[in-house]
């Protein structure tokens, strides 16, 4: 529609109006899908809740049901789970404990030097990597269509009281978005005080063991 001149007061009111209900439109769309964001956050919440309630005395359990289901959850290819060996202070050691791709287990042994590759590197800074362009070599997915380079590469670190405990590294074909990333960042909190909890709880067990032989 035009209106028939600039004068035309009838014709300017339903152009303004037009503009309004597009404009309401735009905004209700927005809050729909903020909602649909929100929602599947609190459900990964509840879900991820659960996975550490009932995994808290095996790294290498509670790092697996982490993995697949963060895999599953967000729609990813891939993931890994590392925490760090701080047996030795003066020699941390980021140990793969889990890793999960296509819907099955994959059993790898990969120890990693404080920051050493991007692992390492994200331990040191204790800042998130979020990569769309990914090293050459870096990384592959394994499909029915055959070896490829992910679309992009998170990987998150496990902090608890300023203390890293482990990253999580992640990847997909497709890109991440900001709700996304940041329900993964929640989630890797959740996660390092677990494994807190979980290494003490090991640890304890371990010195009661140890006594009981004694």
């Amino acid at each position: 529609f035009k209106p028939l001149s600039e004068e035309d007061a009838l014709g300017q009111s339903l152009i303004e109006m037009r503009e309004e209900l597009i404009k309401a439109k735009k905004e209700e769309e927005k809050r729909q899908e903020e909602n649909i964001h929100r929602n599947w956050a609190s459900q990964g919440v509840a879900l991820f809740s659960d996975i550490l309630r009932k995994n808290n005395d095996n790294l290498e359990k509670l790092s697996y049901e982490i993995i697949s289901n963060m895999v599953r959850y967000t729609n990813s290819n891939q993931g890994g789970i590392f925490i760090a060996n701080d047996t030795d202070r003066d020699h941390i050691i980021l140990e793969m404990t889990a890793c999960y791709a296509y819907d099955r287990q994959k059993f790898l042994t990969k120890k990693i030097e404080v920051g050493e590759g991007l692992v390492g590197r994200c331990y040191q800074e204790k800042e998130r990597i979020y990569l769309t362009e990914i090293p050459d070599n870096y990384i592959k997915i394994t499909s029915g269509l055959g070896d490829n380079n992910p679309t992009c590469l998170l990987l998150i670190p496990l902090t608890y009281n300023d203390n890293v405990f482990g990253i999580m590294e992640i990847s997909s074909f497709n890109k991440y978005q900001d709700y996304e990333v940041e329900f993964m960042e929640r989630i890797g909190e959740s996660i390092a005080a677990t494994v807190s909890i979980t290494k003490s709880n090991i640890q304890t067990a371990l010195l009661l063991e140890q006594s009981q032989q004694q």
